[in-house]
């Protein structure tokens, strides 16, 4: 299927460049073209539209392939029922899986950038595939983004935040809300003599919580020269610059998201969680102690930390700490060796505590307890007349729809109030 989709665009690229030659030469000489030119020029104009028709074909028979393809299941292990994803888990696979969308019978994987780009500027040359997913997606004032593509797009975000990074899960969702049950409380086992009653100690306990997809959008503007002079053997420019802009909002709000509608509730304003405040003012952090104490709170509370998340403010504090005696720098304690610290700039470094307005925060958790319902597609709006005139860029307003919630509230400890 490759050589002949190569071999039509090779001739009909040919026959294109052999007419405009005829046109060319004429109108250099500033003269109508001959009979014998004229005769050229059709014989190459139908060559042309004979290529066109049969990659339209072909078009055709692979479009109606993978409209078959969604009724059919691939096979394989059966996946568990509950739709969740580790860090090393992909949304890509999840959605295959689940018959959601068929590989590509050429295991060329989709390309989100050639989609892109055909839908923007009407130029398919390459990406018959991608042409092939875009009939049928577009919705009133957008575009609904194919689910393999969207879901490369997914998990390059995931890849990129730093919750992911640090352990929490994803769990796809397909629909507006999906509800997860949790523990929340066990019962307590009892030792019994020989002939005694059996004492009932009580029933382990469980709740739900409930996953609200929330909007979150964002918009990318592109030049049109990148959209015309990209390497078409780069794949995923766009695609990462999409995920980018949704990893560092989604870093934000999985954190210190307010939970006012219509913004998720992030880790620091969830019930349950352990905060620490270090004074009415907040304090320098002159040393470990405010980390290995976050860590020792969460294992008291039974569960083993993974990550450690803050801003790149206080990583660069730790990394000035000196012995008193010989200045060198001190290197973390055995404590802390085992477990990584992740910086990100969306924790902030001015936050108000008492009279200080420079303060920031710590976060400790078991990460595996934060949970993030993401809807496995979204929606692109084409902008095009007012960045085009601007700037001559491209713009696209993207959608998508996520959720924040907790697992076991008691796995996470929050410093606030941390000063350098």
């Amino acid at each position: 299927m490759a050589t002949l989709l190569e071999d039509l665009r090779a001739k009909r690229t040919a026959a294109r460049t052999a007419a405009d030659q005829v046109l060319e030469r004429a109108a250099a000489e500033q003269r109508d073209l001959s009979a014998e030119e004229l005769a050229e020029y059709q014989a190459r104009v139908v060559e042309q539209r004979e290529a066109d028709d049969q990659l339209d074909e072909l078009r055709d028979r692979e479009l109606a392939e993978l409209r078959a393809a969604a009724t059919r299941r691939p096979a394989g292990p059966r996946l568990p029922d509950e739709p969740i994803l580790t860090r090393e888990q992909s949304v890509y696979d999840w959605c295959q899986q689940r018959g959601m969308f068929e590989p590509p019978a050429d295991e060329r994987p989709p390309s989100f950038d050639r989609w892109l780009k055909g839908i923007a500027t009407g130029n398919w040359d390459g990406a018959e595939h991608e042409r092939a997913m875009s009939e049928g997606t577009a919705t009133a004032g957008g575009h609904l983004v194919p689910t393999p593509l969207s879901a490369r797009v997914i998990d390059l975000a995931r890849n990129a935040t730093r919750v992911f990074q640090a352990g929490a899960i994803t769990v796809p969702m397909t629909a507006a809300t999906l509800k997860l049950a949790r523990l929340t409380g066990e019962s307590t086992p009892g030792w019994k003599s020989e002939g005694a009653a059996i004492t009932a100690t009580g029933d382990l306990a469980f709740d739900a919580v409930t996953f609200t997809a929330r909007t979150l959008t964002r918009v990318v503007t592109l030049s049109v020269e990148l959209f015309e002079d990209a390497d078409p053997s780069s794949e995923d420019v766009i695609a990462r610059s999409f995920a980018a802009q949704m990893a560092l909002e989604l870093d934000r709000v999985a954190l210190r998201g307010s939970g006012t509608p219509p913004e998720p509730r992030g880790v620091v304003n969830q019930t349950g969680v352990t905060l620490t405040t270090h004074g009415a003012n907040g304090a320098l952090i002159t040393n470990y102690d405010f980390h290995l104490d976050a860590v020792g709170a969460v294992r008291a509370a039974n569960f083993e930390p993974n990550a450690q998340i803050q801003a790149p403010r206080t990583a660069t504090s730790l990394s000035k700490l000196k012995e008193a005696t010989t200045n060198a720098y001190m290197a973390p304690p055995a404590g802390l060796a085992a477990i990584p610290r992740l910086n990100t700039k969306q924790v902030p470094i001015n936050l108000t505590v008492g009279t200080s307005t420079d303060c920031s925060e710590i976060y400790t958790a078991d990460w595996s307890n934060l949970m993030v319902g993401i809807k496995t597609d979204f929606q692109l709006l084409f902008l095009r007349e007012r960045y085009i005139a601007d700037t001559l860029s491209y713009a696209f307003l993207s959608y998508l729809r996520a959720d924040i919630q907790l697992a076991q509230p008691t796995a996470f400890v929050v410093d606030t109030g941390v000063r350098t």
